[in-house]
């Protein structure tokens, strides 16, 4: 459909990024236009990945994660296994009563951070204002950018053909003026969908759909609005802002504003989250260094250093990001977001090499810097949620982290070294 005149439109857009962002005269907030919104979500992404990787699986109902006769849960069923009724979160034996011919595959971290990764790169040639929220959605800032394809839908259709040709999967993209609006969009033809929502779209399609379609209205909040007798989006975006407010409080008013898609959140770039939100640790190598081993050494280092700093001080995050600056002071970041919280040294290791790697892929370039952040904080559960990777993602060198810390924390520091990770330390 678009040949090969889009891909000179990325390539072109690469050396022009402002041209999709507020003018440098503009104040806090201020826009050329009205902000615009790009939703991507993969469909059934792991599953997807494994159909790849092993094609004799195509169109069987995929389960991926944990075994059917342990603890674990799933993290993605394949469309041929949801039509049983099987979905995201729900324990590995369910699913198999449920879908006693599923095929169950275990997950596969380190690829999957590596493809998500990959991703992030595409994203990031579309708009220079990306926003991950999980390892398979994102959000993307494309305010202005409509022009460099034709219109909002060439874009979207244009990063749909980019991620289908590079990395051979299907994603549903939604466009609307808020995050909200943008995410429902994604949903409404799924898979491999296109939407994009103006006002005509919001009261024509979204508007009937039943008030709990909305992100963020969960059980509880859903029970009270049916109390008020408020079932669909439009009951909420017609009801009166003050009669919210004063049941919801402030967040009556958001709710009333994200129904009518007059929501204003600004997609948050990786570099963008509040500092009181997120935990990090950087180095600048003594000299410009090229050796992977080297690198690697001082990413396992630095992700030693913030998972020791959130545990001291009881918080846990599932954002985590990697900050890459070459010789040339070309600097990068990239983040990946988890639905499950962790403090785990290992954990934030394995995720944030998985980026790495594919941000060095096919480069020798000279690395001068490199930090490591974990964000979207909360305060140390007593009772953690078993996440969908606990399972393969570092479960078994958990342990070792309050072992560790006590040690430091009466010897000191350098009492003891994690294998490899010294070759990055001071």
């Amino acid at each position: 459909m678009f040949g090969n005149s889009w891909k000179d439109r990325v390539e072109g857009f690469i050396d022009k990024p402002d041209e999709c962002l507020p003018p440098a005269s503009a104040k806090p907030g201020e826009r050329k236009s009205p902000q615009r919104v790009l939703h991507v979500d993969m469909d059934a992404f792991f599953a997807a990945l494994e159909e790849n990787k092993n094609p004799h699986l195509r169109g069987k109902p995929i389960v991926v994660g944990g075994s059917p006769t342990g603890r674990g849960v799933v993290s993605t069923a394949s469309y041929a296994t949801r039509q049983f009724g099987i979905h995201s979160g729900m324990s590995a034996a369910e699913a198999l009563r449920l879908c006693p011919h599923a095929v169950f595959v275990g997950s596969e971290l380190q690829q999957y951070t590596y493809v998500s990764a990959e991703l992030i790169n595409i994203y990031h040639t579309f708009s220079p204002k990306v926003e991950t929220t999980s390892v398979d959605e994102a959000f993307l800032d494309i305010t202005g950018c409509g022009h460099l394809f034709g219109s909002e839908e060439g874009l979207g259709q244009a990063l749909k053909n980019t991620i289908h040709e590079k990395l051979g999967l299907t994603c549903s993209v939604g466009i609307a003026s808020t995050k909200v609006m943008a995410k429902l969009a994604s949903s409404v033809f799924k898979p491999d969908g296109l939407t994009v929502l103006d006002r005509q779209g919001i009261e024509q399609f979204v508007y009937p759909l039943p008030v709990d379609k909305l992100w963020g209205i969960g059980p509880a909040t859903l029970k009270v609005l049916e109390e008020m007798g408020i079932h669909t989006i439009e009951d909420l975006a017609t009801f009166p802002l003050e009669k919210l407010q004063q049941r919801f409080g402030k967040c009556g008013y958001a709710l009333g504003k994200i129904a009518r898609g007059e929501e204003d959140s600004a997609v948050l770039g990786a570099h963008e989250l509040p500092l009181d939100k997120s935990m990090s640790h950087e180095r600048t190598l003594s000299r410009d260094v090229a050796d992977p081993d080297i690198q690697k050494a001082t990413l396992h280092y630095l992700s030693d250093k913030v998972a020791r700093r959130m545990r001291r001080h009881k918080y846990e995050g599932r954002t985590i990001t990697l900050k890459l600056r070459w010789a040339d002071f070309t600097t990068i970041t990239r983040a990946i977001s988890f639905s499950h919280y962790t403090d785990d040294t290992m954990f934030i290791y394995k995720i944030v090499r998985g980026i790495w790697i594919s941000a060095v892929r096919g480069t020798h370039k000279k690395v001068r810097l490199l930090g490591v952040a974990v964000s979207h904080l909360r305060h140390t559960t007593t009772q953690p949620q078993l996440g969908l990777f606990d399972a393969r993602a570092g479960r078994k060198f958990k342990p070792t982290d309050p072992t560790v810390d006590q040690l430091r924390n009466k010897f000191g520091e350098s009492v003891i070294l994690r294998a490899y990770s010294h070759l990055g330390g001071e």
